[in-house]
């Protein structure tokens, strides 16, 4: 016999605290939460960078499986062009700062999104803590 164990529902925010939108969307995220059964690990983006392979779930999550839109969409308009996540993770190891912000992520669902405006907060919490 075997038994699994229950799997919390968990958005992670990449944040940034000096942004206007980057604290709307979190203040979003907290509110959802009140009425949702989840919780919300938040990430100062800058002082904590993602991992290499939080970075490759990411750009495939924000692509729904396309790397090219996964690679265009982490990456801020001023950073340098990636089509691969070997070039996304040299550019985000030099320079963090050229990650979008606010990035919210389901990894159980393997969902990703810029929550620019952040209204699209709304988009990551109507169905967290479903099945898929």
């Amino acid at each position: 016999m075997s038994f699994r164990l229950p799997r919390f529902a968990m958005l992670t925010l990449f944040h940034n605290p000096a942004s206007d939108v980057s604290v709307q969307a979190l203040k979003l995220l907290r509110q959802a939460s009140v009425n949702n059964d989840f919780t919300i690990d938040v990430v100062d983006s800058k002082a904590t960078p993602p991992t290499h392979q939080q970075v490759t779930n990411i750009v495939e999550y924000l692509g729904n499986g396309s790397i090219p839109k996964g690679c265009k969409d982490i990456l801020t308009p001023e950073a340098p062009k990636a089509s691969t996540v070997a070039e996304v993770q040299q550019i985000l190891d030099a320079n963090p700062g050229y990650m979008m912000r606010p990035l919210v992520v389901d990894w159980n669902k393997g969902k990703a999104i810029v929550a620019v405006p952040p209204s699209r907060v709304k988009e990551m919490v109507k169905d967290v803590g479903e099945s898929k």
